[in-house]
């Protein structure tokens, strides 16, 4: 131990001394009607505090080598632990439960606060005095810090660019949403802290030994918390979700909007009528949930359950990703940022727009397929070979069927090819030629299905893309009923508003492209009221309105040194690799800007890019930290095995190169194939139903009379998603689903699926048993926007009618 070290100590002691006095201070600002037993105790140990450090403070000064033992490796974690502990007193005291525990808080938080400095510095002070302090340590990692001046650079600049013009906050009159769901503040402390124990574990010699099972070891465990966090989340959260909600008389979460678009489309599989004869988007996740209804049939929450089950992997694709760019440390921290999010997505689901793991639209699957694609694309260009190549581009053709946009990913993509091939052309031409012949391959049987529906090859059905026809317009945004598939052309209305309008179309593409950017930094927490745990979460993110408080601008300023700093330490480590991640964000925001899309779910399957960045950089701190409080490792960043990689020669192709290229084509192939899946279901003829009718003691006389009417229906076919409505109540936002809209009459709305699917409502006063996927005869009448009013309703074992028998034949 070093002399000048040891005259360190006394002032420790010292300070200790009076840091308590200004607890004293503290503790008699807090008002009181006198001085309490309690009070005087606190004040006493407060006093013991002070009397112990200048006791201390001068006999460390007579007699240093006394103090020799704190110095020891067990003594540090100690204090270490003792800061933790009383930080988390001070946490759960404030917010555990404010209205019964604040008294206590007030009074004891002085005292409390004085322990967990104390415990802190004490650990600083024995660190330093045990291993001294080493700057020179980072003279190994300065080219980092440079590598981090430029990303800086450019974020800044991009910062002052959107502060200036207020282009990406500004909103756009076509359509504008609030951020995706925040990271909150305590989830993010907690998830630094873990990624700092990570990291500090990583330096003791008993975790070197257990390094070789880390990939096993760790993955497991986050599985296994995202799946027990997400699981732990009641149903009932759903209730009033947009795109899942609890309703009478099933009670149970039933998809809506385009979440029940895909599951009525996958069931449509189940009943044998395949896609009713058009073309479903997103192809592969109808058939993902035409597996789970294969498995589950009509069990909502074990579908529910079963895809968040499969999702919680996203958090494990998270450390992997994270982990090649960085170390364990970092992969576990952007794990935990992942975790934490979709953790107060799934509480919050009733209280505002969400898209979650337990709603059924792909924009969760998105972002889980774009980061397995980030791990192929890094395996392929680490490699560059035949083989890789064509598995990258059959994988890129599997991604394509989850989500068409992503398409406008791959320019970006192979502009980084290019960049990490050092340009040479040649070896960019074959591997492009390589990747696409393996992409076409995989995507061509379900273009081919299109072609033999609408007659085109495309991804999605003509109608479809009316949305995208009139976003580029002035007005009228939106409204899909001006778009004619057989007379416009998407293509042709896109060039020709863009040149004549080159100003206003740049304008609304650079502002959804920058909201998609600033959406994945607001995932990280601002400094914002915090009222509880047991409170409701504070969504200030869903009415922000661009503007940011001084201290919330210094601390997004501080998000984007920590991020700039982790390009830095990725570009170090793997080169242009390291912007695979923001080659996707980039061509994926830049999609968003041309559709004239952005906000919450719509940049849910990138902003994780940022938070990517930036627990990478925030790690790197940790390390360097570490390193200049004298930890051994002193390379903090995971080492990895160095592959060579072979330029591509078409004469190293080999058979059996084509066994993932087959899999991958039978994958594309699947939702196709799975039109064939069941027999149609429902092919009784009309007498057939009468008869049926007639069996459950209706006449068929006034059947048949009831049909002469041109408006009346007689139909079978799967009813899904029945909802009850009294007098008032119903959806705001019913269109096209006219039969949530609301009446001023009590009914149950629901969606028969046969050939086609239909909007079906049953006036009643009463709350019927309407099960969700039954086998129903109705018999109904035609009403305004294509809705079907029943008149009697059967499944088989049970009917009900909304009129009297006899009146049928009365179609008002």
């Amino acid at each position: 131990m070093k002399p000048k070290s040891l005259n360190f100590l006394p002032w420790f002691f010292f300070a200790a001394a009076f840091q308590s006095l200004l607890a004293v201070m503290a503790l008699l600002r807090v008002p009181s009607e006198g001085l309490s037993l309690a009070r005087l105790a606190l004040l006493g140990i407060m006093g013991g505090v002070f009397v112990s450090g200048i006791g201390l403070g001068i006999y460390s000064r007579r007699n240093p080598s006394r103090f020799e033992w704190l110095y020891a490796t067990s003594v540090v974690y100690s204090s270490a632990l003792l800061g933790l502990t009383f930080s988390l007193l001070l946490f759960l005291l404030r917010y555990l439960n404010p209205e019964r525990f604040l008294p206590y808080y007030e009074r004891m938080s002085p005292l409390l606060w004085l322990f967990f400095f104390l415990a802190a510095e004490a650990t600083i002070v024995l660190l330093l005095l045990k291993n001294g302090f080493h700057p020179q340590a980072l003279t190994d990692r300065k080219p980092i810090y440079l590598a981090a001046i430029l990303p800086l650079c450019i974020l800044l600049a991009v910062f002052l660019f959107v502060a200036t013009t207020q282009i990406g906050v500004k909103p756009d009159t076509a359509y504008w949403g609030e951020p995706g769901v925040a990271i909150q503040g305590w989830h993010f402390l907690l998830a630094l802290l873990i990624g700092l124990i990570t990291l500090l574990l990583s330096f003791t010699n008993y975790t070197a030994r257990l390094s070789q099972y880390e990939d096993l070891i760790l993955p497991v465990v986050i599985y296994l918390v995202a799946a027990v966090l997400w699981l732990s989340v009641p149903l009932y959260t759903l209730e009033n979700s947009f795109y899942v909600s609890i309703t009478p008389p099933t009670n149970l979460p039933l998809p809506y909007s385009d979440a029940g678009f895909y599951d009525f489309s996958a069931q449509s599989l189940l009943i044998g009528t395949g896609y009713f004869g058009g073309i479903p988007p997103r192809p592969l996740y109808v058939v993902f949930l035409t597996v789970l209804h294969l498995l589950f049939d009509q069990n909502y929450p074990a579908i529910i359950y079963a895809q968040s089950l499969v999702l919680a992997l996203f958090p494990v694709a998270l450390y992997f990703l994270a982990k090649r760019l960085h170390s364990s440390a970092a992969g576990v921290t952007v794990a935990l940022f992942a975790i934490f999010r979709e953790y107060t997505g799934l509480w919050i689901a009733s209280n505002t727009r969400v898209a979650n793991s337990r709603i059924f639209t792909t924009d969760f699957p998105t972002a889980f397929s774009i980061v397995l694609i980030c791990l192929v694309v890094l395996w392929w260009l680490e490699r560059r070979d035949l083989r890789s190549t064509l598995i990258a581009g059959g994988s890129f053709g599997v991604f394509l069927l989850f989500r068409t946009q992503s398409m406008l990913t791959l320019p970006v993509l192979f502009v980084l090819v290019l960049l990490v091939m050092n340009f040479k052309w040649g070896e960019w031409l074959k591997a492009g030629i390589v990747f696409a012949a393996s992409m076409t391959l995989v995507v061509l049987p379900w273009l081919t299905h299109n072609y033999t529906v609408s007659g085109q090859f495309s991804f999605d059905d003509p109608n479809q893309v009316a949305v995208i026809y009139s976003q580029y317009a002035f007005t009228g945004n939106l409204d899909l009923s001006q778009f004619n598939p057989e007379t416009d052309s998407v293509r042709e209305r896109i060039i020709s508003f863009t040149l004549e309008n080159p100003a206003y179309v740049t304008n609304f593409i650079a502002s959804h492209f920058l909201n998609t950017e600033i959406g994945g930094l607001l995932a990280l927490p601002l400094i914002k009221p915090f009222n509880g745990l047991q409170e409701p979460v504070n969504l200030y993110w869903v009415t922000w309105d661009g503007n940011l408080e001084w201290y919330n601008v210094l601390l997004v300023l501080v998000y984007l040194l920590v991020t700039a700093l982790g390009f830095g330490v990725a570009w170090r480590r793997m080169g242009w690799l390291s912007l695979i991640p923001l080659a996707f964000n980039v061509g994926y925001a830049l999609s968003n800007g041309i559709a004239r899309f952005s906000s919450w779910r719509y940049n849910l399957p990138v902003d994780w890019v940022f938070y990517l960045y930036f627990g990478v950089g925030v790690v790197e701190l940790f390390g360097a930290v570490s390193l200049l409080f004298g930890a051994k490792n002193k390379n903090p960043i995971s080492q990895i095995e160095t592959v060579e990689a072979s330029p591509l020669q078409f004469a190293d192709f080999r058979v059996h190169y084509l066994l993932p290229v087959l899999a991958f084509v039978f994958v594309g192939s699947l939702p196709w194939l799975a039109k064939g899946l069941a027999a149609p279901r429902y092919t009784a003829s009309q007498d057939d139903l009468i008869t049926k009718l007639e069996a459950d003691g209706y006449d068929g006389n006034e059947i048949r009379v009831f049909l002469q009417h041109p408006k009346a229906v007689l139909s079978e076919g799967r009813i899904l998603f029945p909802r009850m409505y009294w007098r008032g109540e119903g959806l705001s936002s019913a269109n096209p689903w006219q039969a949530y809209a609301v009446q001023d009459f009590p009914r149950i709305g629901f969606v028969l699926i046969n050939s086609g699917h239909q909007d079906l409502i049953f006036p009643t006063r009463e709350l019927l048993d309407f099960p969700q996927g039954a086998d129903s005869i109705v018999l109904a009448c035609a009403g305004n926007n294509d809705l079907l009013h029943v008149r009697v309703i059967s499944f088989g074992e049970a009917s009900y009618q909304s009129v009297l028998l006899q009146n049928l034949v009365r179609i008002e």
